[in-house]
């Protein structure tokens, strides 16, 4: 049995619509280089993400600087949060 592939993009939507965020930190950790250009594509195909410092969102300590994505809406459906 073969299993597919997944794609850097794919682990990074799967992420967004599991945890509903997706970190700097989380993508090196999986050895995602390029999350800022997979957001950008992201946005490109309607998905709906804003953009904050772990500290301006209360997820980490205050002299961190991890930037966090949350994912707000996909394609086709109306706000998330």
């Amino acid at each position: 049995m073969e299993t597919e592939k997944q794609t850097q993009r794919r682990r990074v939507e799967e992420r967004l619509l599991q945890e509903r965020k997706v970190d700097n930190f989380w993508a090196i950790q999986n050895y995602i280089l390029r999350l800022g250009a997979i957001i950008f594509e992201l946005r490109h195909d309607g998905w709906v993400i804003d953009g904050a410092f772990g500290k301006a969102l209360g997820y980490e300590k205050p002299l961190w600087k991890n930037w966090y994505y949350i994912l707000r809406a996909t394609p086709g459906q109306g706000t998330l949060l």
